[in-house]
C-alpha cells in the first residue's frame, strides 16, 4: 500500500487503475446502440449483483416472449423488442459462488412456468468473478437499488400495432387507431376505458381490423385492451398531453368537451331552438289575434 500523501506519476497511476478496474462484462456492453447479438455458446462475465443484457439476433422475432432462465439469476429475464434489438435483462444473485452456469432460453406455458427444455446445449454461459467480502456485503443494497425493468417495448412504428402485450403506442385524444390481429378475434368486440366504444374486429381470415376512437376526456396515462368477456390484457397504449385549446377542439363522435354534451343533444337543442325562433319571428309578422266574430248583436 502507499503511504498517505504519497505522489505517484502519471504512468504508475494508470497501471494501479487498470489493476483495480473489474473484469469487462456485459452490463458495460448496455451502453451500446444496439447491443451486438449473442451466437450460441457465446459466454459473459458477470460479478455477484450485476444486471446483465441478453441479446438475441433481431432475425428470430420468434423468441419474442420466452424466458431467458438460470439457477444463478434472482429472476428470470424476458425477451423484449426494443427496436432494432431483442433483448431480456437478468440479475445475478449475490450468493452466487465463482464458476461458469450455462443460460437456457425457453417457451412459457399458458401457467406462467417455463416449457421444458429440449435436453440441448444452453444458448450462451455467463462466468461468474469471485468477489471479496466487502463486496458481497454490499451486494443485496445494489441489486436493490437497480432500476425496475424495462417492460414497455419498442416496436417499428409502421408495424401494425398490437405486435405484443407490451408494444405500447402513443395516441392523442381524438384520434383514430387500428388495431389488428392475426390469430383470432373475427367478429369479437374490444373494450378499452380510453375507447369511446366497442370496436368490431372484421376482415379477411388472416388479417382482422378494428377502428377506435380515442376518447376525447381521456386523460395522460397508460391504458389496457381485452378482449370483450376475457381478463387477459391483449394490448397497451398511452395517451399523450395534451393542451387546452387542443383538447378544446378534440371531437370523437360522442362526447364535446367545450359545451360537456353529446353531439346529437347539441343538434337537438339547436334544432329546437331554430323551431322556436321561426314560430316567433311568424307570429310576430301575423300580428297579434284578433278576437272571433260574434255576428250580430242581440237585444
Amino acid at each position: 500500500m502507499l503511504a498517505a500523501g504519497t505522489r505517484i506519476g502519471g504512468a504508475t497511476a494508470l497501471a494501479l487503475l487498470l489493476m483495480t478496474a473489474p473484469a469487462p462484462s456485459a452490463f458495460a456492453a448496455q451502453a451500446a446502440d444496439p447491443p451486438a447479438p449473442l451466437s450460441d455458446g457465446d459466454q459473459l462475465t458477470a460479478r455477484p449483483g450485476e444486471r446483465l443484457t441478453f441479446t438475441a439476433p433481431p432475425h428470430l422475432p420468434g423468441w419474442i416472449g420466452d424466458w431467458v432462465m438460470s439457477k444463478v439469476f434472482v429472476q428470470h429475464g424476458t425477451l423484449r423488442m426494443h427496436h432494432p434489438a431483442i433483448t431480456a435483462v437478468a440479475t445475478v444473485a449475490c450468493d452466487t459462488p465463482p464458476g461458469v452456469y450455462p443460460v437456457e432460453r425457453a417457451m412459457p406455458e399458458p401457467e406462467g412456468g417455463p416449457a421444458d427444455g429440449d435436453g440441448g446445449a444452453p444458448w450462451v454461459t455467463v462466468k461468474v468473478v469471485d468477489i471479496d467480502g466487502v463486496e458481497r456485503a454490499a451486494c443485496p443494497g445494489k441489486v436493490a437499488a437497480l432500476p425496475p425493468e424495462e417492460v414497455e417495448e419498442q416496436w417499428p412504428a409502421d408495424d401494425s400495432w398490437p405486435q405484443s402485450p407490451w408494444d405500447v403506442r402513443t395516441f392523442q385524444p381524438g384520434a383514430k387507431v387500428t388495431p389488428t390481429s392475426t390469430l383470432m378475434g373475427y367478429d369479437e368486440r374490444l373494450t378499452s376505458r380510453g375507447f369511446t366504444g366497442r370496436p368490431v374486429m372484421r376482415g379477411t381470415k388472416a388479417v382482422l381490423t378494428a377502428t377506435a376512437t380515442i376518447r376525447c376526456d381521456a386523460e395522460l396515462g397508460l391504458y389496457e385492451v381485452r378482449w370483450v368477456g376475457k381478463d387477459e390484457v391483449w394490448a397497451r397504449y398511452r395517451v399523450a398531453q395534451i393542451d387546452d385549446a387542443t383538447r378544446a377542439s378534440c371531437r370523437d363522435g360522442t362526447w364535446h368537451l367545450a359545451t360537456g354534451r353529446t353531439p346529437w343533444l347539441v343538434g337537438g337543442a339547436a334544432a329546437a331552438l331554430a323551431a322556436a325562433g321561426a314560430y316567433a319571428l311568424a307570429r310576430r309578422r301575423r300580428g297579434p289575434a284578433r278576437p272571433a266574430d260574434s255576428g250580430p248583436s242581440q237585444v
